[in-house]
């Protein structure tokens, strides 16, 4: 009888033959942590693909284009996290704003000096 390599990985796995398996899905998973206990909030798994490519179509028509910091308009913009998610911030069209690239990479840059 022939030995197979079976694991447990969320998504599941496929058993292909002696000591080799193969995983239907690999999702990440985010830690999170209980607010009750501690003052760290709970970090929110980001979007991506093409449930994101049509979040940023929503955000940039909705703020019609127009970086909500500076006013600039502009289609080369960035959809943005008004809080940001390692903070708690929702990953909802309400926390999101249209930034122009020079408005997002300094407020980017900010949050990671505040962040260290």
């Amino acid at each position: 009888m022939a030995r197979h390599s079976v694991g447990a990985v969320r998504g599941g796995v496929h058993c292909l033959g002696k000591g080799m398996s193969k995983l239907s899905s690999l999702k990440p998973k985010v830690s999170t942590i209980d607010t009750r206990t501690c003052s760290t909030p709970i970090a929110t798994e980001r979007i991506r693909g093409y449930q994101l490519q049509k979040t940023r179509e929503r955000i940039a028509l909705r703020d019609e284009y127009t970086c909500q910091m500076c006013g600039r308009v502009t289609v080369h913009g960035e959809v943005d996290h008004k809080v940001p998610l390692h903070l708690g911030g929702k990953e909802s069209d309400e926390n999101r704003w249209w930034l122009c690239p020079d408005c997002h990479r300094k407020k980017s840059e900010r949050e990671e000096r505040e962040r260290v």
